[in-house]
């Protein structure tokens, strides 16, 4: 054979691995296509739902509206703990434990955490106790559900086009997840650099790129090139300012990792509980609360807590002291009630309740500045991801003249919170699991 023909050879050899190369991105732009046309209906019907429930509550004789509170808050947690346990609670920890199993051997056990079944189970409950004004969001379901997505059509193509794992659909689908349920395409990928790949991102990226594109795409198709809090004024900043944002970033990390040792030990109190009963009296009892709460005290406790944050933003409100405590208050009931719901816009809307009293007491001078410093602080306090933080803040209002106070802000909660805890909730939920896991396995 001459050396023409070698060539020739080797040219096709090329092309043909070119194209299985681009084969294999196929499945990750289908399950996009799936993921974001799942989490826009999700989203619509969430917010949809959290309207109605203001319209129990204020348009309703207060026996209908306790009724609806306690029954959707029961059913929230009914459904899952018979249906698919699994799709209880806030999402993400089932998708960071999902990410850490091996797929060749543990499959069943992540279809556990975000199969099909547990996916479905995720959308009605979360739904449903958003319909009785539960302090819940749809972010962190967002990601569950997206990831399950993934996941499952990453395990049908394996069937027909070679891929390396599918391990790289959970990364890609939590990524798109986060970027769908913010409208966030950059706060995604560094959501999947920060929090989900560890070591193996690099073998990934490039899917992982294509698939939060292509979602983030299709879901800004549909509902328009939207910021997820719009574009707030910003007032002019100076060296005083930092002293406060400094401040105010060390207050809200700190806060943000005690809120997160609560839930873990929410949790821990809930997993020794085996008696059904206990745990009816337990979400019954925590339904009550929170209808008094939300009826009697305050209104805002409902709901994600998007909007109280826009308007602290944009009607120019001051968050009050009652504000802070309802949003506190709120999240760590429906934790104790085991509802499913996401606990990512909640800490979100702690942050800005507390940013905003804090401007109000100590510096009214940049109040929308100190809103978004106190959501990057508490989140970060709480998730230990500073990168994801203040680019998600930063992505959700494009304001590129704050960039440094968010990211100084993402910096010191980030430094301070350790102080409190060094792993997040997430965290400490998943090492959890394989702590079970692997004592169980020991004879």
């Amino acid at each position: 054979m001459d050396k023409s023909a070698k060539r020739f050879q080797l040219h096709k050899l090329i092309e043909l691995l070119q194209y299985k190369e681009s084969l294999r991105v196929v499945p990750f732009l289908v399950a996009s296509f799936v993921a974001a046309l799942v989490s826009v209906l999700y989203t619509k019907i969430f917010f949809a739902a959290e309207e109605v429930s203001l319209k129990i509550l204020h348009e309703t004789h207060w026996s209908l509206s306790l009724f609806a509170t306690l029954t959707t808050i029961f059913l929230s947690w009914y459904i899952p703990y018979r249906m698919a346990p699994q799709a209880g609670g806030s999402g993400i920890p089932q998708m960071l434990i999902a990410n850490e199993l091996d797929p060749s051997t543990d499959s069943k056990i992540i279809r556990s955490f975000i199969g099909i079944r547990v996916i479905l189970v995720k959308i009605i409950s979360s739904i449903v106790c958003v319909l009785g004004g539960g302090a819940v969001g749809q972010e962190g379901p967002t990601l569950q559900i997206a990831s399950g997505i993934f996941y499952r059509i990453g395990e049908k193509s394996t069937q027909w086009i070679q891929q390396a794992s599918t391990r790289s659909f959970i990364l890609a689908g939590g990524a798109s997840g986060l970027a769908a349920a913010f409208n966030t395409p950059l706060g995604g990928i560094v959501y999947a650099l920060e929090e989900l790949s560890k070591d193996y991102f690099n073998n990934f990226k490039t899917y992982v790129l294509w698939s939060v594109m292509a979602t983030g795409l299709l879901v800004q198709t549909a509902m328009g090139g939207y910021l997820y809090f719009g574009f707030p004024s910003i007032e002019s900043i100076n060296f005083q300012s930092y002293v406060y944002i400094v401040t105010l970033a060390a207050l809200t990390g700190i806060l943000g990792a005690v809120v997160g040792k609560i839930f873990f030990k929410i949790s821990q109190f809930r997993k020794v509980i085996k008696n059904v009963r206990k745990l009816v009296a337990i979400n019954i009892a925590c339904g009550l609360i929170f209808w008094l709460c939300i009826y009697f005290w305050n209104d805002h406790g409902i709901g994600g807590g998007k909007a109280i944050i826009t308007d602290l933003l944009f009607k120019d409100a001051w968050a009050t002291s009652s504000d802070v405590l309802i949003r506190l208050v709120g999240p760590i009931v429906m934790s104790l009630a085991g509802v499913a719901g996401g606990l990512f816009a909640p800490t979100l809307a702690i942050g800005a309740t507390f940013g905003s009293l804090f401007s109000e007491i100590l510096w009214p001078h940049n109040h929308h500045l100190l809103i978004l410093c106190g959501m990057i602080g508490f989140l970060t306090g709480f998730m230990k991801t500073p990168f994801t933080a203040f680019i998600l803040i930063f992505e959700m209002t494009d304001r590129h003249s704050s960039l440094f106070p968010m990211m100084l802000s993402a910096a010191v909660a980030a430094g301070i919170s350790h102080i409190v805890s060094q792993h997040s909730f997430y965290e400490l939920v998943k090492e959890d699991f394989f702590h079970t896991k692997d004592s169980q396995k020991t004879p």
